[in-house]
């Protein structure tokens, strides 16, 4: 069983399995369902851990969300949700069950176990999950033939929890710049990929914002500030801010291996993306070592 004191709640910032802000609660970077009944292990980059909600959660509000069933497929499991219950109606008859047995996947250890009702004679088996909290979990059917069938389901945060989720910002840590000289200093009338850099650190800014903006489209925000830009140049700054970011991120993960020093990161940085301005690249730099070392 996982330490419960490694829990924390965590915001998803932008990835390939979930939207933006999704949030969900476990330990470490493994993610146990990607939304289609396998674990997965994410980059501690898309991770924002957030400050815990003070009061509890109401199981019976959650969003379920069908992952995966072995014995057919997903859609084939019906969710039957009032004010009063939440039950999945899985296409096994209760005759052929012996026993189910529901797991908590993100902390490891039996959340309910059932067995089934004698003299049943409905064609399928309601799952009775109102109870459960916000997590990942997965139901084994033990079936009479020797056979088994598994169902995993997501129980997300209501949408009322996720907009008020507020992130925890990082205790960054002091980073010391080496004199702007040795960093490459980058002219100001030069352009890269077509932008200036001056527009492309304020991308860089609004794509890497913490707060209520964190994770999300930078469209509105960047219009505000540049409004001739088009859709298609914003992806571009978006896409391109991202991989200043992630390359920075990827540069603390080498310093704490031992690969390269701390002072060693911002002028690699500079170096790679030379429109990086001094307070961008100082701001990554500390976000990436805090999240290297957590």
């Amino acid at each position: 069983m996982t330490d419960n004191s490694t829990y924390r709640l965590i915001a998803l910032r932008e990835n390939p399995y979930f939207p933006a802000g999704t949030l969900f609660e476990f330990a470490g970077y493994t993610l146990p369902d990607r939304g289609d009944g396998v674990s997965i292990e994410l980059d501690p980059a898309i991770l924002l851990n957030c400050h815990p909600f003070a009061e509890n959660v109401p199981p019976g509000q959650c969003p379920v969300q069908i992952t995966s069933f072995s014995a057919g497929e997903p859609g084939d499991v019906r969710l039957d949700q009032t004010i009063h219950w939440q039950k999945l109606e899985v296409p096994i008859a209760p005759s052929a069950i012996s026993s189910i047995d529901v797991l908590d996947r993100a902390r490891d250890f039996e959340a309910d176990h059932y067995e089934a009702p004698p003299g049943d004679e409905d064609l399928q088996y309601r799952l009775h999950i109102g109870h459960l909290r916000p997590g990942f979990y997965a139901a084994i059917f033990e079936l009479a033939d020797g056979e088994t069938a598994r169902l995993t389901f997501i129980k997300h945060f209501p949408e009322s929890f996720a907009k008020r989720c507020v992130p925890i910002e990082p205790k960054t840590e002091k980073v010391m710049l080496p004199e702007r000289s040795r960093l490459v200093e980058t002219p100001k009338d030069e352009t890269y990929f077509g932008f200036s850099a001056q527009l492309l650190n304020a991308a860089l800014e609004l794509t890497t914002e913490w707060g209520e903006n964190f994770g999300k489209p930078i469209d509105e925000r960047i219009l505000a500030k540049y409004p001739q830009l088009t859709p298609d140049e914003i992806a571009a700054l978006t896409k391109i801010s991202r991989e200043a970011e992630y390359f920075i991120y990827s540069l603390a993960e080498r310093e704490l291996a031992g690969e390269i020093s701390e002072t060693e990161i911002p002028q690699l940085a500079v170096k790679e993306h030379r429109w990086l301005n001094a307070q961008n690249t100082a701001r990554l730099t500390g976000i990436g070592m805090f999240y290297a070392r957590k």
